[in-house]
């Protein structure tokens, strides 16, 4: 089997995070059939959003996408040391697109957006 890159380990892991933990809150999230450029599609009753994820598992620094489209960013901030995942302690934060775009939008102020109930209904309804 061909080997994994570090960067598709770290960017797999992330995806799937998010669709656990949206899946714990009702939604419904699957990568395309076709690399469209979108990591996830996520579904809660009759609302469809794109979703792009970005992953970090080294500083935690903030990643922007560009060019992309899609309506809600989840940044996924990975914890752990070597090949030990400490899963309960990543952290996860969505982020409406007209957010992240937004010249108001301070990086260091993301804690705002951490995944939890309010914050799924919010953005799927």
């Amino acid at each position: 089997m061909n080997p994994l890159s570090s960067k598709i380990i770290t960017g797999t892991t992330g995806e799937l995070l998010v669709q656990l933990r949206l899946f714990q809150y009702g939604v419904q999230a699957s990568a395309p059939l076709a690399d469209s450029g979108n990591d996830l599609i996520g579904v809660k009753g009759d609302v469809f959003k794109a979703i792009q994820v970005k992953t970090t598992a080294v500083d935690g620094s903030f990643i922007s996408p560009e060019n992309r489209m899609y309506h809600i960013l989840a940044f996924v901030k990975l914890d752990g040391e070597g090949d030990e995942l400490k899963l309960d302690r990543c952290q996860i934060f969505l982020i409406p697109k007209e957010i992240v775009e937004s010249e108001d939008f301070n990086k260091n102020q993301i804690d705002r957006f951490c995944l939890n109930a309010d914050l799924v209904d919010e953005l799927f309804n």
